[in-house]
């Protein structure tokens, strides 16, 4: 089937009527657009109706000064105020940039986050605005009503309000935003989309309105080809070809040289003709590329009508023109690839097809998918010379496209193009439309009309498309002065929260800077102490381990850091930060018993030794004397244990666990006696402890009192069915007992209740193999397997952290 002209040239990619408004609405609504000497706080054209909007950079300026004001004045509550307005002013310029980039999911998650911090109507409407932007219109419609319901003659609102519903193709809903506005200021740029948006509704009434509205702005600007033009595309859109043509004709009536005058009469006579070449409409781009040879959709047009009626040196001249004028579109060079194919110059097709597949790049869909065609030939191009391999990857792309094409297709071409957006039409045919030349030297404006520009691109990239190499380090610039100043504004705004004792939420704060400005002068000390008071000992490690980096002779952040990685079990890296604290380390109150029980359970106890007998040589509290005496039956000398729990005992002699944790240094030392007799002095002070009970319980099973050892551990499960210990215990002696099925219910309880002890699932396994069930009893002793060869990775890793 022959390509329709406006799919090839990718002027149908999306209806004009749903996606003209996209940059008008970024244009006409308060928010950052990039210019030649850096940002400006400006809409991206002239719009004499919009709402006078504070300059933001100086709003911002203003806030940096009342946040800097605040932070000397020593008051945490001054401080957060104005830190929290700075921020809120900051994320919404963060927010208008990434607007500039296209990138609106992140511009609107931004503006949410600006509310969070002060709530304006001015951050509400640029939210809403990215919405729109990005597709959201009833978001954008929800939001715009709810600035109006506060403020009805908020202009940025209406402009958003208006800019969806058309976006939606609700142009009755549309209609009254555009007339609010229009009646704020009878501009032509008020006027315009809403004589627009009335053609689109379908009503002779409001036909007979927009032809008044038109009438207008002759009136105001005076009649001009230009404006003709204008009328000609409103009734084009609003597939009114008859009278869309009665204008284009009416502007070269006026001035034959009108810009793309010819060129849009020629396209409607094309519409008029169902897309049929006409020697009236080629007369008419050929008009227009003689009054504007650097006009890229007259040149293209003219070779796309030239190539189908193989006129392959003619498209050629026009094509190359086109090519040269946008070398960025792939239209041209599909084509001069087509021609070169059809005419047998296989070196030359596969290098202009090949151009075309390459500048199309992810947006394949456009002009739907008619690069299906250079893929195609591709193929047959490479199939021929032998590169099958290649060849195939193209056909299968071909194929791939050619199934998407027929989902597209359902549509009729002629419906489409009846509403069809010029993909380019806005930046090279009518995104300046000055008046004709007869006036140009008179009062009434330039007219600027951004309409068609929105249809080349997707809403989501459009304006990151739109940026120059010095537009984009504009941005980047300015980009890099937000962040600094977010990354202060949380800086001081964490610290205030932390004065106050605030430290999980001054901790989010610091956690704030650092994403927006991460070299910000002592954040990650900041950060890491914060985190260590709220308790946070893993972000804690993190920030201290990189405040320590960068002061490294810091005794104060190594302290804390060595504390940190203690909190968080990493006892190799704790006992590393507290080595070179020396003797005063191990005689802190905190870090000295850290470092021991560090040292300890990395195996090394002459270290861990010295440091706990220099951390004991000072005067210390009964319950920290409770944890030096567990610390020594750790590192295995018991007498020193027992002596140190004694002179605890002696001070207070009721001093709860006191007994108890004697009773565990007997129990390492093997003097079972001894043991039992602190075990039943711990029951005296608190009959019920069932630690007491089961290592009772379990000395007696070592003196072979198996009965009293069962009375106690069911006394335990009793009262605490969730103490592991003694379900296996249990289990384990009515398994010896040949009570199996009584023994399998203790065991599966105990292996359930602590499902990483590996002893238990090798006790549960044998148990099921008495009762024959090889299965349970395979899977038991293969999770036993398992956790012993992690027990003995652990261990090996242990072992390396500490050479």
């Amino acid at each position: 089937m022959k390509s329709h002209p406006c799919q090839s040239a990718d002027l149908l990619k999306s209806r004009s009527s749903r996606f003209r408004n996209t940059l008008w609405l970024a244009g006409t609504a308060a928010g950052l657009i990039v210019s030649g000497n850096g940002l400006a706080q400006a809409p991206v054209h002239h719009t004499p109706s919009a709402q006078k909007q504070p300059n933001a950079q100086d709003e911002l300026a203003r806030r940096i000064a009342a946040a800097a004001a605040a932070r000397d004045s020593g008051n945490p509550d001054t401080a957060a105020i104005a830190n929290e307005r700075l921020i809120a002013t900051a994320l919404r310029e963060m927010a208008s940039l990434r607007s500039v980039e296209g990138a609106y999911p992140q511009a609107v998650e931004l503006y949410k986050s600006s509310l969070d911090y002060e709530d304006s109507s001015e951050t509400r409407v640029g939210l809403a605005l990215a919405e729109a932007q990005g597709g959201q219109y009833d978001d954008a419609i929800r939001l715009a009503e709810q600035v109006r319901a506060t403020d009805p003659t908020n202009v940025q609102a209406n402009r958003v309000l208006a800019s969806a519903f058309m976006q939606k193709g609700e142009y009755s809903q549309a209609v009254a935003p555009f007339a609010r506005l229009a009646q704020t200021q009878a501009s032509i740029e008020n006027l315009y989309p809403l004589a627009n948006c009335l053609l689109h509704t379908g009503k002779a009434e409001d036909k007979t309105r927009a032809q008044g509205i038109f009438a207008q702005m002759m009136g105001s600007a005076g009649e001009s080809g230009s404006l003709h033009v204008l009328f000609g595309r409103a009734y084009r859109d609003a597939n009114d070809m008859p009278a869309a043509i009665r204008e284009f004709q009416r502007a070269v009536a006026i001035d034959p040289h009108t810009p793309h005058a010819h060129y849009f009469l020629g396209l409607a006579e094309l519409a008029l003709n169902e897309w049929k070449p006409t020697a009236e409409a080629e007369a008419e781009f050929k008009k227009e590329a003689e009054n504007n040879p650097h006009d890229y959709l007259a040149n293209y047009m003219l070779g796309f009508l030239n190539s189908g009626e193989r006129q392959y040196d003619v498209a050629n001249k026009y094509l190359q023109a086109a090519a040269a004028i946008d070398p960025t579109a792939p239209e041209p060079f599909l084509y001069m690839g087509l021609n070169a194919y059809s005419q047998d110059d296989m070196t030359r097709a596969e290098a202009m097809l090949r151009k075309a597949v390459e500048l199309t790049g992810s947006d394949e869909a456009r002009s739907n998918y008619q690069i299906r065609r250079a893929y195609v030939d591709l193929g047959r191009i490479l199939t021929n010379s032998g590169r099958k391999d290649e060849a195939e990857v193209f056909l299968r792309k071909a194929r791939d496209l050619q199934d998407k094409t027929m989902v597209q297709s359902q549509q009729s071409v002629a419906a489409i193009a009846a509403e069809g957006a010029l993909a380019r039409g806005a930046g090279s045919a009518a995104a300046v439309v000055p008046l004709s030349r007869k006036q140009e030297n008179e009062s009434a404006p330039v007219l600027e009309y951004t309409g068609d520009e929105s249809d080349k691109l997707d809403p989501s990239t459009l304006e990151h498309s739109k940026l120059t190499a010095e537009q984009r380090a504009a941005v980047d610039k300015r980009d890099a002065a937000l962040r600094a100043v977010l990354g202060l504004a949380y800086n001081d705004l964490a610290t205030s929260e932390a004065i106050r004792g605030e430290y999980p939420r001054a901790l989010s704060y610091y956690q704030q800077a650092e994403r927006w400005d991460s070299s910000l002068p002592g954040l990650e000390k900041n950060l890491g102490q914060c985190a260590f008071r709220a308790s946070d000992f893993v972000e804690a490690a993190r920030g201290l381990s990189l405040a320590l980096q960068a002061q490294p002779d810091s005794n104060s952040v190594r302290a804390q850091l060595g504390m940190a990685y203690f909190g968080t079990n990493q006892f190799a890296e704790a006992a590393k930060t507290f080595a070179p604290l020396g003797g005063r380390g191990m005689r802190d109150s905190e870090i000295g018993y850290a470092w021991a029980a560090s040292l300890a359970r990395t195996g090394d106890m002459t270290k861990a030794t010295e440091v706990l007998t220099a951390f004991e040589s000072e005067s210390r509290s009964n319950d920290v004397l409770l944890l030096i005496g567990q610390l020594w039956t750790q590192i295995g000398n018991y007498s020193r244990a027992i002596a140190t729990l004694q002179r605890a005992l002696q001070a207070d002699p009721p001093l709860p666990k006191a007994h108890f944790y004697m009773g565990l240094a007997y129990v390492r030392w093997e003097h079972w006696p001894e043991a039992a007799k602190e075990f039943q002095a711990e029951l005296k002070l608190t009959p019920d402890d069932p630690d007491a009970l089961y290592h009772l319980g379990f000395v007696d099973m070592q003196q072979a009192k198996e009965d009293d050892a069962v009375a106690l551990f069911r006394e335990v499960v009793d009262a605490h069915p969730d103490y592991a210990n003694a379900q296996y215990q249990l289990g384990k002696i009515l398994l010896d007992r040949g009570q199996v099925a009584d023994a399998v219910g203790y065991l599966e309880t105990a292996a359930r209740l602590s499902p990483q002890t590996d002893f238990m699932h090798y006790q549960l396994q044998a148990a099921y193999r008495k009762e024959e069930r090889i299965a349970d009893a395979d899977r038991e002793l293969e999770i036993y397997k398992q956790i012993k060869a992690k027990s003995r990775e652990h261990a090996a890793e242990g072992i390396k952290a500490t050479q």
